[in-house]
């Protein structure tokens, strides 16, 4: 992951990074909207919500951590409209990698905004990283699901998020029609995100010398997705869902503060350079979910997902989920998840003094590159007695262990072996959630 020094911006995909090894806290917010309780149609705006929240605690191995509380509200109406809003405020600090190459030799860095006092020096033998990153984010959604008829349903939502550096809106619309005495849904969705970045310092010139620090100023990117979903209920116990997926972003797709060492052929640094990546970026994903209850005791749901996009990037994920009722107020839910993908075509660990890129990009961003990964999570739920007229509540505990291993296969030149060029990822997360 890629982090800003303190008091300076940071990257989105970050942002995104964590989000993604976090599990998506609270899980999605169309599923919680669904659970929501149904209000009397004579009820007041205010009554009759359900509510989930929790709050996680995220650490990696010599890098990050983040405090995140995540509330999400809903309420659905009798005549079948329903309302979800979610509320999400992260509290980030630690040490990011900066993109340079694990050295021999001592390394000296400045930061973006240039100031001596936020310079730092990596020692030989480990890898570079600012450790002066902090930073925070405060997010705001919200959906609105509106049956047109009884097999009809039209949902639109809406999301703003802001930080130092970035700041984010993204809308959406879905329409989703029942066949088949309700066993059969087609979804059709669309979302557009608009996003504007301010580096501190401004962004550099993609490419360009790092000793140089030639800035410019603010910079844009904005996406556009298509979603076509199928959902079919096979049986009494058996559900299976199928998603294809597109989604095309354009403007500046650079990370600002990650830089790729400039290396001779005996594997001294001879020099920095910022990273350059293409300007658009399409992907297309395939999403395939079987969930089973076996018993009223056991249930399982496998997933399979494949990405691909225009940059050369492949991606493979498998998770396994159970749950299991201990009895009819507690329950457990172990999961496993697996994940691999190849590099960018325009990846490479480091630039050689003697040579260019081929085709004009580079970038040493370890998300880039070619590893896999495992997360093991397990989920603890009890029920309780509900609030007020309410009639139930629920605590739970997780936990998940992600371990990434990068496979990198670029030839190490004779003086930079013996050396950790490509350390893999450990991380933690621990989350309470409470649901009334």
């Amino acid at each position: 992951m890629q982090l800003k020094p303190k008091n300076s911006p940071k990257s989105v995909n970050m942002r995104r990074g964590l989000m993604a090894a976090s599990c998506a806290l609270l899980g999605a917010a169309g599923a919680r909207g669904q659970e929501a309780r149904v209000a009397p149609a004579d009820s007041g705006l205010f009554e009759d919500w359900s509510v989930d929240s929790a709050l996680a605690y995220y650490h990696e191995n010599g890098r990050i951590e983040a405090i995140e509380p995540v509330v999400n509200v809903a309420k659905t109406f009798a005549d079948g409209q329903a309302l979800a809003l979610n509320v999400t405020f992260d509290a980030l600090s630690g040490s990011s990698p900066n993109g340079a190459l694990t050295s021999h030799s001592v390394q000296t860095f400045s930061s973006p905004s240039g100031k001596a006092s936020h310079s730092y020096t990596t020692a030989p033998g480990q890898l570079p990283v600012d450790p002066n990153y902090s930073d925070a984010r405060i997010a705001v959604g919200a959906d609105w699901s509106v049956p047109i008829t009884r097999v009809t349903e039209v949902s639109v939502g809406g999301k703003v998020s802001g930080e130092d550096d970035f700041y984010s809106a993204t809308v959406s619309a879905s329409i989703a029609h029942d066949f088949n005495e309700k066993n059969t849904t087609l979804t059709f969705g669309l979302n557009n995100e608009f996003d504007s970045l301010r580096p501190i310092g401004g962004a550099p010139v993609p490419g360009s010398d790092y000793a140089l620090s030639a800035k410019t100023g603010s910079k844009t990117k904005d996406g556009v997705g298509v979603v076509i979903g199928l959902t079919q209920v096979m049986s009494r116990s058996w559900v299976t869902e199928f998603n294809l997926s597109v989604d095309r972003f354009k403007g500046y797709l650079n990370d600002p503060y990650k830089i790729t060492s400039i290396i001779d052929i005996a594997g001294n640094t001879t020099g920095y350079e910022f990273e350059s990546r293409p300007d658009q970026r399409t992907r297309k994903s395939a999403y395939w979910e079987n969930r089973v209850a076996w018993n009223r005791q056991m249930s399982t749901a496998l997933s399979l997902r494949y990405m691909s996009d225009n940059w050369g990037v492949r991606s493979d994920t498998a998770q396994l989920h159970f749950h299991w009722s201990l009895s009819d107020v507690r329950y457990i839910e172990p999961s496993i998840r697996w994940y691999r993908q190849t590099a960018a075509d325009f990846y490479t660990p480091f630039i050689l003094a003697t040579e260019q890129p081929a085709i004009g990009y580079e970038s040493s961003d370890s998300r880039l590159g070619p590893f896999h990964a495992l997360t093991y999570e397990l989920k603890y739920a009890q029920k309780l007695p509900g609030l007020g007229g309410r009639a139930e509540s629920e605590i739970s505990v997780r936990a998940e262990y992600y371990q990434q291993t990068f496979a990198e296969r670029t030839a190490t030149p004779i003086g930079l072996q013996g050396l950790d060029l490509y350390p893999g990822l450990k991380a933690i997360l621990v989350q309470v959630g409470w649901r009334f």
